[in-house]
């Protein structure tokens, strides 16, 4: 291998062209990541191993990228034979490494293209392992065209593209197979980290912190008040939503239930009969029922007609571009391609009123885990909290109900980020989180990925940090 590298890269222009193809692909990554977060949430929710494992893995996938098209190229150049083994390994092992690009999230939009349901985060080192997969799949690439570029298979053209076939097939099975793996064999890697780079909020006295500190901060406390076990109920019902978005193609029923039955939470029966037969019941969010809450709404945030999905922030980039959100792309249990479902469906329609009110709410109400509000709906979080929104305005919900809903599904979704915004509140206004206005904490201040790191940046310095639980739901279905 080291041979056909060193013969291939005697010509100076076959190093500028590995380097130039390194830095595209490095680019390529860096746009696949800001689909989905920044670095400041990146390196504020993720622990440092998973952090620097991910980079390095990236980097290396770019320099044996350039390394590999490289010698693919001096090898169509030469018109030598073997280059088949080495295109298909090296296209297969780029498109797995741009599909591991960035955090678990940014990979949902590309999973889709080989039909795998979630993003990366159900894998069990959360997508580290298809980088490493990727590696080898290089790896094995460059040795291939090295053999080319030495004239060392000439004879066995055949055997050269059946073993690529063979290690192609092995690494798509490998992928489809990880995620399916039982949650013991999953590692939590990517765990939320105890600092961000961020500014800090206001100051606080030493006499206030004193005081903090002698109230009751424990976990159990603070998770009642975030999470209560009772749940929180919106003045808004099932109805026929979910045989709606059955029969519209949204949701493939089997698919859906499969995933609930793999997580070790089978569909309850009242869960089973919003999509039978429907469910007249007020809607409550609570601990067990947050995550299908979450796809459900999901669900019907993207499939029922509205103005934000049809002219708001989401189009920006161009109706093109719709598709490849992780709120779109990611959602990969429909019957139909997603943008034949997205915004087409008058399950409900809101009158201009309840439209406004709706477009209140969405524009500052935000999420932890980016920097947009839920009128640019690009991640599942702001997809479902845009169909919740949608859902109480059609029940003539005022906006401070609206806003006092989102800051408790949020909760719910976000157990951990917003254990620490309640124990800042606590602190510094001396406020439990009942009592917390909702306008205020679901604001980019506090509930955006940026205004939550630098919470959590100032907790940490103050040693009011405590490990949250795990929770809400990911950004896959």
């Amino acid at each position: 291998m080291f041979a056909g590298m060193k013969k291939t890269f005697s010509d100076f222009i076959y190093i500028i062209i590995a380097i130039s193809l390194a830095l595209n692909f490095l680019v390529l990554d860096y746009v696949i990541f800001t689909q989905s977060t920044t670095f400041i949430i990146f390196f504020s929710q993720n622990a440092p191993l998973y952090i620097w494992l991910s980079i390095s893995l990236s980097i290396m996938i770019a320099i044996l990228f350039g390394i590999a098209m490289s010698m693919l190229i001096f090898v169509l150049k030469q018109k030598m034979h073997g280059a088949g083994s080495a295109a298909g390994g090296g296209f297969f092992g780029a498109g797995f490494g741009a599909i591991a690009s960035g955090c678990p999230v940014c990979g949902a939009w590309l999973l889709p293209l080989f039909g795998i349901a979630g993003s990366l985060a159900a894998f069990p080192f959360q997508g580290l392992e298809i980088k490493a997969l990727a590696i080898l799949l290089l790896l094995y690439s460059i040795h291939s065209s090295a053999k080319s570029v030495l004239g060392l298979c000439s004879t066995k053209r055949w055997r050269s593209l059946l073993i690529a076939v063979v290690i192609v097939a092995l690494f798509i099975a490998i992928i489809f197979a990880l995620p399916k793996l039982p949650s013991q064999y999953k590692f939590s890697i990517s765990q939320i980290s105890n600092s961000a780079s961020a500014a800090s909020p206001v100051g606080v006295s030493n006499n206030q912190l004193s005081s903090a500190l002698d109230d009751d901060l424990s976990l159990s406390v603070l998770l009642e008040q975030i999470n209560p076990e009772k749940g929180f109920s919106i003045n808004a019902k099932f109805g026929q939503i979910g045989k709606r978005l059955i029969n519209d193609g949204v949701i493939d029923f089997e698919l859906f239930k499969a995933i609930y039955d793999r997580a070790g939470a089978p569909l309850t029966p009242d869960q089973l009969k919003i999509f039978d037969e429907g469910l007249n019941e007020k809607i409550t969010i609570n601990r067990e029922n947050s995550y299908f809450l979450l796809n459900f709404f999901w669900a019907f945030g993207l499939v029922n007609k509205n103005p934000i999905l049809d002219e708001g922030e989401i189009t920006k980039y161009g109706k093109d571009e719709i598709g490849s959100f992780a709120s779109t792309g990611g959602w990969t249990i429909a019957t139909k391609p997603v943008m034949e479902i997205f915004s087409n469906s008058e399950i409900i329609v809101l009158t201009s009123e309840q439209q406004a009110r709706v477009l209140e709410v969405a524009s500052n109400a935000y999420r932890p885990c980016c920097g947009n509000s839920t009128a640019f709906p690009d991640c599942n979080h702001g997809m479902a909290l845009l169909g919740m929104l949608q859902l109480l305005a059609a029940s003539d919900a005022s906006v401070d109900e609206m806003f006092e809903a989102a800051k408790y599904f949020n909760a719910f979704w976000f157990p951990r980020e917003y254990v620490d915004l309640a124990t800042y509140f606590k602190v510094v206004e001396g406020q439990d989180f009942n009592a917390i206005d909702a306008r205020t904490i679901v604001s980019d201040q506090y509930s955006s990925g940026f205004g939550w790191g630098r919470i959590k940046k100032w907790l940490g310095e103050n040693n009011l940090v405590e490990k949250a639980p795990q929770g809400g739901g990911g950004c896959g279905v």
